[in-house]
């Protein structure tokens, strides 16, 4: 996808969050671009998935102060909704306004050595967005990020890496037959885009820990393993936790994994141990 910069191209976000520590270096602005084709069971980004706006609602801030639709939602419209039970997710933006608004940190990126991350959801659904509005940061002397699968067609690659600085990349289920089965990812999509970035760009892994999905030796082995072949130095060792549990309630979805123990530090220290015995150096989440 060739990014046109005579136009400015326009994204669903859902959040523009704001002083993150984890996301890139540094400290971050984190944009969170709506849609993601994959459906992975432990996502904690819900109100990510589909690629259109919709309307949260959160039955413990309710005052019922309007009739009911199907038992669930008021027919008030969100914006007068008088406690913020319900809550739009996702209002389409533009490059040029949320440049405006990333760039009123720059005092944070330049001090701290961080700079702006796109997330999501999978933000490379939306490419001519992501590139444009990554290559307008770069312009404005911003470093950047891209949170991703890599697991969707790149349409102009070069674009996207020379508007890129590090790309975070999520390694979860090695097995290409399991990976598809259970979140539509193809882990073989990924793996010649990230020999081809790395000669451009850091690469940095991402290995989400889930139990019962991610967390099995074997799985932990093989991704290790990739990581290595490509060349990658660093892996960033995520360990399962609730935060996205109650979105799935207000977004009316099912939650697979549901009342499942969150992990420690100490839950993930052999996989730790296993990176670093193979050479990688090992980030923790939240450390």
């Amino acid at each position: 996808m060739s990014s046109d910069m005579g136009a400015d191209s326009r994204a669903t976000v859902t959040n523009v969050q704001r002083y993150s520590l984890h996301d890139g270096g540094g400290i971050r602005t984190v944009v969170f671009l709506k849609g993601c084709p994959f459906r992975c069971p432990w996502c904690c980004n819900p109100e990510n998935l589909s690629f259109e706006p919709e309307v949260s609602f959160k039955e413990r801030l309710c005052i019922h102060c309007s009739p009911r639709v199907n038992g669930r939602l008021c027919e008030k419209p969100v914006e007068d909704c008088p406690t913020g039970a319900k809550e739009l997710l996702g209002r389409e933006r533009g490059v040029d306004d949320l440049l405006d608004e990333v760039l009123r940190d720059r005092v944070f990126y330049e001090e701290s050595g961080g700079g702006v991350t796109l997330s999501g959801g999978e933000c490379l659904s939306r490419q001519r967005f992501a590139i444009d509005f990554l290559t307008r940061c770069k312009q404005a002397g911003i470093g950047t990020a891209v949170e991703t699968t890599l697991a969707v067609p790149l349409e102009d690659a070069a674009a996207l890496v020379s508007a890129t600085d590090v790309f975070l990349v999520d390694f979860k289920i090695a097995d290409r037959a399991r990976s598809l089965r259970v979140t539509g990812i193809d882990p073989r999509f990924a793996m010649p885009t990230c020999v081809s970035f790395l000669a451009w760009c850091r690469v940095i892994g991402r290995m989400p820990i889930i139990p019962g999905y991610t967390d099995g030796e074997e799985n932990v082995a093989s991704i290790i393993a990739s990581l290595c072949d490509l060349g990658i130095d660093r892996v960033d060792v995520l360990p399962f936790h609730q935060l996205g549990e109650g979105k799935y309630e207000s977004t009316g979805r099912a939650y697979a994994c549901a009342g499942m123990r969150q992990l420690t530090a100490d839950d993930v220290a052999s996989v730790v141990r296993t990176c670093e015995l193979a050479g990688l150096k090992v980030v923790v989440s939240g450390e």
